[in-house]
């Protein structure tokens, strides 16, 4: 961290700081005296434990070891490889991926992949916005035939994801600069939500406007996901 940057972030720590001893907190991580996750200006007695957290909605700043802190909380972060950056809505918990599937569009599914006519998964608008289950819906896409390879703890988002996603989208995409990830891009979204055969939902994220496409000829980015739960102590 260059010197200019570690003045910027020590009157920050001055400024936000809530008394002497958060200040000295801040400052020390800072100055590197100090192997904390993240510097936040949030006053916490104990927020660098293990402790029971009561999470919001909101989009969140996670390191291995520690509860999650509120992004919009967060002036820096150490270790970005090790943090990640997670989404909170409506009791739904999920990891954002710091970059897209690909730099370019691409398609959702393969032109000759096994896709039924009929299908439990195939979902209306206001159905596909209610739904959080991104694992059964990317797990019926992986048997379909996906156009590009998706680890297996990676799944994609729903319509109701993304548009939780969308609905923080400054939040989030200020989080994903911090963990030096790619923000959002203000463009096309596949979601993990079918309409029917080779038809999937996706939402506009410079609009927030949910639409559907074809998935094999259709072009958009992908923002893969993990699963998370809170653990309690």
């Amino acid at each position: 961290m260059k010197d200019e940057q570690k003045l910027k972030l020590l009157r920050l720590a001055i400024n936000y700081a809530s008394d002497l001893d958060e200040a000295k907190a801040n400052a020390s991580f800072i100055l590197g005296d100090r192997a904390l996750p993240v510097a936040h200006t949030t006053r916490t007695s104990n927020r660098y434990k293990r402790t029971k957290a009561i999470i919001e909605d909101g989009v969140y700043i996670l390191s291995k070891g520690y509860q999650p802190v509120r992004s919009k909380d967060v002036i820096g972060v150490q270790d970005p490889k090790n943090v990640n950056v997670m989404v909170s809505y409506h009791g739904h918990k999920w990891i954002v991926a710091k970059k897209d599937i690909s730099e370019n569009e691409i398609s959702l599914l393969k032109h000759d992949g096994n896709v039924k006519a009929g299908s439990p998964f195939y979902k209306s608008e206001i159905e596909a916005l209610n739904d959080f289950n991104m694992e059964s819906y990317t797990d019926h896409l992986r048997k379909s035939g996906l156009h590009f390879k998706l680890d297996d703890d990676l799944y994609i988002p729903t319509v109701g994801q993304l548009a939780a996603m969308y609905l923080y989208r400054e939040e989030l995409n200020r989080a994903l600069r911090l963990v030096h990830g790619t923000p959002m891009k203000e463009s096309l979204y596949w979601s993990s939500n079918e309409k029917g055969p080779w038809s999937s939902w996706l939402v506009y994220f410079d609009a927030g406007i949910a639409s559907t496409w074809n998935g094999a000829s259709g072009k958009a980015y992908v923002r893969p996901c993990r699963t998370f739960e809170l653990k309690k102590k």
